[in-house]
């Protein structure tokens, strides 16, 4: 109760915050007004025709996230299942449709997983990262895939290699990390201009970590102090990447990457007994390249893009009880994807496009029995944006084949749908700093490899998982004069309805997932989003921003069931971040929040399955130093301040107090 009051107060003071510094006088204005807070500018994310948000290179340094899907907790909405420590998978489900419903983009190609169709994003360091943005529906680029209309929602990747800045002058970094329980993670990039307007790019980052954590475990009437068991992680992550620009201003990126990593997964902690044996590599490649020109005095746009992938993953478990003796089971996914998308403005307001992509995957593995399944998609989508001064338009309609064939057995059936969304939003004059913005639009996804055809638990038969979203939201932002300078907020309502939804929930076994079909489930919430930035005078600068989700996702399928109306596993009503930074010459302090209400782990909410609540906060400094040529940022980080004892998932406990120092040097 005490941390939860803590969290909630701090929670309470971010809301009022703006408003209070806006409410002091402003005796120095002339003199605030030359303070240009330029590390704080953001993209446009609030006067977007959709809810989108966005992490900029500077707030990802302001936040306990060393991985993607760490930060993904800090925007509103998003769900983040986290199974602990350094290594722990990390999935992401935004406005409670399931991991499968968000789509991922790195660099703007789509990244998938016909498995498991969930992105495992403690894969995707952010020491390279130039941004993370999410965006609900469809983004705001009319020249895009087709594939990036399938999903609910889009988080994209976007990388330092094919920045701007790229093509500008020579640039390299190098820096390393250590922390609490063994943790040591080096990283250095180089990019080097070539001529001809060419670029090359290579990066690299490895991860050594004990994670042998320290945990608390209280059973009523007794308790106990034990450590992690088999969290050890090693990783390796390297890129080399070639951008050029043409003389009539085309690019051209290629990126080949690789990831190589070796994982212990901590077991459930179980009568007092956290034993396990299970371990996870993957292995990782990919080769992907897009062509991107406008012409036609930029009327036209053209968008071409192609990807081949191999991901290897084994996963063993010498505890398992079978005849072999164990599990060790061993995945080979292969992926070749194109796509081309063109655009063209007509007249003045008007602009259409056209994109077809298509993809071709397969799997392999050593399981007796196995049906070796392949799947062919092709995506096709046709789209309109109407833009006047004040209001704009846009909508689309996307129709998705699917084909899977197997070697032995029988197939999922051929799936053809044809899904639309229509946005709009609209402001009142010129001058107003309100905006209304309203969106719907169907999606459905295709029930994935270990869904259809994984021995015991696959089953041919299932259906596709339909959902229709519904999103009604306003937007105030506008620069302000005086100690605020610039504020920005969004309150959006949605509705979701989701027909067949498959639901994957931990078992005993962490690779292995139960897979439940709720039949039908509504999902009601609200989404707040907050940013602001000022300074007290031409030396302090000051950023805050703030999440908030409350929602409601209940089962509705049978009301003779003992789930009717009960929350779907692991959505907490209430959830949200908030992140405070103080600038002062060469110094930075801040602090961070990230916090959850009660969660159920099955769908009968009662006691048994109840998992409480948690509030994690953080603090941070940095110093910045120059020497000659080279700059130095040296940073302090303490973890988990309150030493708050919680789980995300239900017997995974996560890290308690913990510290972390970094050293970064570059001539950026």
């Amino acid at each position: 109760m005490k941390t939860a009051f803590i969290t909630y107060a701090f929670l309470g003071v971010w809301l009022l915050w703006p408003a209070i510094l806006f409410a002091q006088q402003q005796d120095s204005v002339k003199t605030l007004e030359k303070v240009t807070v330029g590390s704080q500018k953001k993209k446009q994310t609030f006067t977007a025709i959709t809810p989108a948000q966005s992490l900029s290179r500077q707030t990802l340094q302001q936040i306990n996230a060393p991985t993607v899907g760490d930060a993904a907790r800090f925007f509103s909405g998003v769900l983040v299942k986290d199974y602990g420590g350094v290594g722990g998978l990390k999935t992401v489900s935004v406005r409670s449709l399931g991991a499968e419903h968000t789509g991922i983009t790195y660099d703007g190609i789509p990244v998938s997983d016909a498995q498991t169709g969930q992105i495992d994003l403690s894969k995707y360091s952010v020491t390279f990262v130039q941004s993370i943005d999410l965006q609900q529906a469809n983004a705001q680029t009319m020249l895009q895939p087709a594939r990036a209309y399938a999903s609910a929602a889009m988080l994209s990747i976007n990388t330092l290699s094919f920045s701007t800045e790229a093509l500008q002058h020579n640039r390299w970094q190098a820096g390393l990390k250590a922390g609490s329980f063994g943790l040591w993670q080096p990283a250095a990039g180089m990019n080097l201009v070539l001529p001809k307007h060419m670029a090359i790019g290579v990066n690299a980052e490895g991860i050594v970590s004990k994670g042998n954590y320290p945990y608390y475990l209280d059973n009523g009437t007794s308790s106990t102090h034990a450590k992690r068991q088999n969290t050890d992680v090693k990783s390796f992550q390297g890129e080399v990447n070639l951008l050029k620009q043409f003389a009539d201003s085309a690019t051209w990126q290629v990126k080949l990457s690789g990831y190589n990593s070796s994982r212990g997964l901590p077991g459930t902690v179980v009568f007092y007994n956290d034993r396990s044996a299970q371990h996870l590599w993957n292995e990782d490649y990919y080769l992907q390249s897009r062509y991107r020109k406008y012409f036609n005095h930029n009327k036209t746009g053209l968008l071409v893009s192609a990807k081949a992938t191999r991901s290897y993953t084994r996963y063993i478990d010498p505890d398992y009880l079978n005849n072999t003796n164990g599990l060790d089971n061993r995945f080979t996914q292969y992926e070749y994807y194109a796509s081309a998308a063109l655009s063209q403005l007509i007249g003045e307001r008007l602009t259409a496009s056209a994109s077809s992509d298509a993809a071709y995957m397969k799997l392999n593995s050593n399981m007796a029995d196995f049906v070796y399944p392949t799947r062919k998609s092709f995506w096709n989508n046709v789209a309109l944006n109407y833009a006047r001064p004040l209001w704009q338009l846009n909508g689309s309609a996307l129709l998705t084949t699917i084909n899977d064939q197997v070697k032995s057995g029988k197939a999922a059936g051929t799936i053809n749908k044809l899904t639309p969304s229509f946005a709009f939003n609209g402001k009142v004059s010129a001058q107003s700093p309100f905006m209304l913005r309203l969106f719907y639009k169907h999606v459905f996804r295709m029930p994935t490899f270990n869904d259809l055809y994984y021995r015991i638990i696959g089953n041919v038969s299932l259906r596709p998982e339909y959902a229709r979203q519904y999103n009604a939201g306003i937007v105030y932002a506008s620069p302000v004069k005086g100690v605020v300078k610039h504020l920005s907020i969004s309150v959006d309502a949605y509705y979701n309805s989701i027909k067949d939804k498959i639901v994957a929930i931990p078992g005993k076994y962490l690779f292995g997932w139960t897979m439940l079909n709720l039949g039908r489930v509504s999902i009601k919430g609200v989404d707040v989003s907050t940013e602001a930035d000022g300074a007290f005078s031409e030396q302090v600068s000051w950023f805050t921003r703030m999440s908030y989700t409350f929602q409601h996702a209940l089962d509705v399928t049978d009301p003779a069931s003992a789930t009717w109306k009960n929350r779907i596993p692991y959505t907490p009503d209430h959830s949200g971040s908030a992140l405070a930074s103080v600038s002062y010459r060469k110094w930075t302090a801040g602090y961070s929040l990230l916090f959850s209400g009660l969660r159920y782990v099955l769908g009968e909410n009662n006691a048994y399955n109840q998992v409480e609540g948690w509030g994690v906060h953080d603090v941070f400094v940095t110093r910045q130093l120059h020497i000659k040529q080279v700059a130095m940022q040296v940073k302090g980080e303490v973890n988990n301040i309150t030493h708050q004892k919680y789980d995300v998932v239900r017997y995974f406990p996560m890290p308690g107090r913990s510290w972390k120092i970094s050293l970064l040097f570059n001539n950026l």
